[in-house]
């Protein structure tokens, strides 16, 4: 090893400590937690990390990403019952030292594309899961979710906002299942408002509906149907949304948010 080479090495090494050093650890004042199916995963972006969550995120939303912690509970595949029975549970038994303070919720499309087809019956689902996360432990709920080690009710979220968004129109080619999937799509958004104005939302807490489904009617590009390998026959078919299909979601959820200041 040459004497010019082994200086490298030995600078280099000194140099990683105060490169490291130099990050600051903020105090969190807030904590964002995103839930729900595939869309909230960030399906159909490229990278996923462009997903609107991770928008809504990175764009400081919610508060300065200095201060605000984040987490994505959602995943691909998951129905309303994965979220009101597991995904629930979790943001409720986990107890941080900041509990949420925002969160994001997108949900049930999966439900009625593996043959669901009571709508009502999946934003039920949808709204029971968002009452036990404000009302566990009590007597607006039913079944609260228990710690397992203390067997007690797991504590319900306080001074949180929680939006829940529909989803955007699919514009499939076929016009009959165009047609089934419009009507799915509209009669899930008047059930989630319908089950959501008779949620009981406890002082200093806020609940809204981020309707992404109207501002997209009419628009392209916004799911991979539109793209290459996005249609096979009128049963396969891509319903994610595009890179600029989740900026629109993150823009609507984004626009709601601020609404409420």
């Amino acid at each position: 090893m040459s004497r010019t080479f082994a200086a490298a090495v030995a600078a280099l090494a000194v140099s990683i400590p105060s490169i490291a050093s130099a990050q600051i650890n903020f105090g969190k004042t807030g904590y964002y937690v995103a839930m729900g199916d595939s869309v909230a995963a960030g399906e159909g972006a490229m990278p996923v990390t462009n997903g609107y969550a991770y928008q809504l995120y990175e764009q400081g939303t919610f508060g300065p990403k200095q201060q605000m912690d984040f987490a994505n509970l959602a995943v691909r595949g998951g129905r309303s019952w994965e979220f009101r029975d597991h995904q629930v549970s979790q943001v409720l038994c986990a107890q941080p030292a900041q509990r949420p303070t925002v969160v994001t919720i997108t949900v049930g499309a999966n439900d009625f594309l593996r043959r669901d087809f009571n709508i009502a019956g999946i934003a039920s689902r949808v709204v029971e899961g968002i009452n036990i996360l404000l009302n566990n432990g009590t007597n607006l709920v039913s079944s609260p979710v228990i710690d397992p080690r203390s067997n007690t009710p797991c504590p319900r979220l306080t001074n949180v906002t929680i939006l829940v968004s529909n989803y955007l129109s699919i514009p499939h080619p076929d016009p009959s299942v165009n047609q089934q999937l419009d009507l799915a799509l509209r009669g899930f958004t008047d059930a989630l408002n319908f089950f959501l104005s008779h949620l009981t939302v406890p002082a200093g807490s806020r609940v809204a509906v981020v309707d992404v489904f109207t501002p997209s009617l009419d628009q392209t590009g916004l799911l991979l149907i539109e793209k290459n390998n996005g249609y096979t026959n009128p049963a396969d078919f891509e319903v994610h949304p595009t890179n600029t299909g989740h900026s629109l979601i993150a823009r609507q959820f984004a626009a709601v948010w601020q609404g409420l200041q």
